[in-house]
């Protein structure tokens, strides 16, 4: 495992299934392995960064750094993740920032990729 410790809100949990969380891009494997691979290297576990919709909307996520950066977005559920067999860990200051933890690379992404999920032409996309 590598040297670097993750900051994780004690406490902090996604308890509503229906709850959304937010990715940036398309949910395009071959993207998905790079980013869980670099996440990997650095904290020696696999995951994929995502914005919790709560206590904002879908709107004002998309209008904020770093999701302004995407011209798509995608829209998923807690409960589809969840079902799925992810682990959404509170990583990060921000507090609507999540990790989407698994243990296999493989396995991981296809099932990311197969998880119910909506895109979103963001609005406020700023290249």
């Amino acid at each position: 495992m590598s040297g670097k410790r993750r900051f994780l809100r004690e406490g902090d949990r996604l308890d509503d299934d229906d709850t959304i969380v937010i990715r940036g891009g398309h949910l395009d494997p071959a993207t998905l392995r790079v980013d869980a691979e670099r996440y990997h290297q650095i904290y020696g576990e696999y995951g994929i960064s995502v914005f919790a919709v709560r206590n904002v909307s879908v709107d004002e996520l998309a209008q904020a750094v770093p999701l302004v950066r995407f011209e798509m977005l995608t829209l998923l559920r807690v409960g589809a993740l969840r079902t799925a067999g992810f682990r959404l860990e509170p990583t990060g200051k921000n507090p609507q920032h999540f990790t989407v933890a698994f243990d296999d690379l493989d396995d991981g992404v296809d099932a990311l990729v197969a998880c119910e999920h909506r895109s979103w032409r963001n609005p406020y996309h700023e290249p």
